[in-house]
């Protein structure tokens, strides 16, 4: 095959941890495809950089808005550069990480300067006098079916921003059938028919080997279940919780176990959202049994993931299969117990138990299922040889794509 230099262009998607896990999985699928075809493929990222003037612009306008609205809206911390470096840089040796300056301008003049052939995924439409073809990215349409969680100025917002994208870009990639579909229904057949679904392809991350991190510091117990989702209202944390409560009431016999949650803990559309889970926290006396670590390490979040019985994903709402805490779990041959929205039934893997979406009484049923359930090892090999199955199909859909 010919020589191609492909950009892979991680703005916007490096300021949540789903998003940074988005751009591992394009980054896998890419290097695998570039070892099959003898390194003929050439990878590089491109990360804008947030200068000391922007932050002090959000944070200004932070202010304004809580000081309009009487409100007091939170914005998501600012992941560090290191970590997002430490995470790409990980993956492969022969991936270029390429720093500009936040603006287009500046994001060209590096695709020069590299003679980049390809650019995917764009979060946002790049402009008309873009030198080089590029793929869009669509998200998920929750707010058509949550719209109590948006206000009516995003649910337009919203809609604009997936317009603007069907209009101007000639591909674009999903993460789901569901959301394909969902381009369908909402902006008709015409427009779905330029969207790819990308397959599920849950990612081995080689820190989940490692065993020199120390989680010690963390004083989690022997046993414990896991949470790996942002504290956003739709992640359903709640149903989660009073399930937790079930489980532990049916559970006479040991009481310690745990529930680790780990992420984000803003939701900056519902900046109390937090503080009302930690006095359901309270009300269900589960104050010794639920440990929440924030954000932390993806080296350290891995090794806890390695420990834990089972992960919980109570999602009401996904744009790709599961969220990225199950591709991880499916990945790594951890259980993992989803609601059953349709999204996420696109999963197919033996690790995976499903309960009724928003359903305490389920959920802790199929907790006390998994807890009784001897945990199936997997061998490393065995791991990675699907793994590498995964990968290499996604790259290749990736390259049709972009051929």
């Amino acid at each position: 095959m010919r020589k191609i230099q492909i950009g892979v262009l991680s703005e916007h998607f490096i300021n949540w941890g789903g998003g940074i896990d988005f751009i591992r999985l394009i980054l896998n699928s890419l290097s695998s495809l570039s070892k099959e075809n003898e390194n003929e493929i050439k990878i590089y990222v491109f990360i804008p950089q947030q200068s000391g003037s922007i932050i002090k612009i959000k944070n200004r306008l932070k202010t304004v808005i809580n000081t309009v609205t009487h409100k007091n809206y939170q914005f998501q911390k600012v992941i560090p550069k290191e970590l997002i470096i430490k995470s790409f840089s990980s993956i492969d040796d022969n991936i270029t990480l390429c720093f500009y300056n936040n603006s287009e301008a500046g994001l060209i003049k590096l695709v020069n300067k590299h003679s980049i052939n390809f650019m995917i995924p764009a979060f946002a439409p790049l402009s008309e006098s873009f030198p080089i073809p590029w793929i869009g990215y669509l998200y998920d349409f929750q707010h058509r079916y949550y719209p109590e969680f948006f206000s009516e100025e995003e649910m337009k917002l919203r809609d604009g921003q997936f317009l603007l994208m069907l209009n101007n870009a000639k591909t674009i990639i999903v993460n789901a059938k569901s959301v394909k579909n969902d381009v369908k229904k909402f902006f008709g057949e015409f427009k779905s028919n330029k969207v790819v679904a990308l397959p599920f392809c849950p990612v081995i991350n080689p820190d989940f080997f490692k065993t020199n991190s120390d989680i010690g510091r963390y004083n989690l117990p022997t046993n414990y279940f896991m949470i790996s989702n942002q504290f956003w209202k739709h992640k359903d944390h709640k149903t989660a919780f009073r399930a937790f409560k079930l489980f532990l009431d049916n559970n006479q016999g040991n009481k310690n176990i745990a529930l680790v949650c780990t992420g984000q803990t803003i939701d900056f559309r519902f900046p109390n959202y937090f503080q009302e889970l930690k006095e359901l926290i309270k009300e269900l006396e589960l104050e010794k049994n639920i440990f929440i670590l924030g954000y932390i390490p993806k080296v350290d979040q891995l090794q806890i993931l390695k420990k834990c019985v089972a992960v919980i994903q109570p999602t009401l709402f996904e744009g790709g299969p599961g969220g990225f805490s199950v591709f991880e779990s499916v990945a790594h041959g951890i259980p993992s117990i989803v609601s059953d929205i349709d999204v996420n039934k696109e999963i197919e893997d033996d690790t995976v138990t499903f309960f009724k979406t928003g359903s305490a009484s389920d959920l802790s049923k199929k907790m006390l299922f998994v807890f009784q359930k001897e945990k199936k090892e997997y061998s490393i090999d065995e791991l990675f040889f699907k793994n590498n199955m995964r990968v290499l199909e996604m790259g290749k859909q990736i390259l049709k794509i972009i051929n």
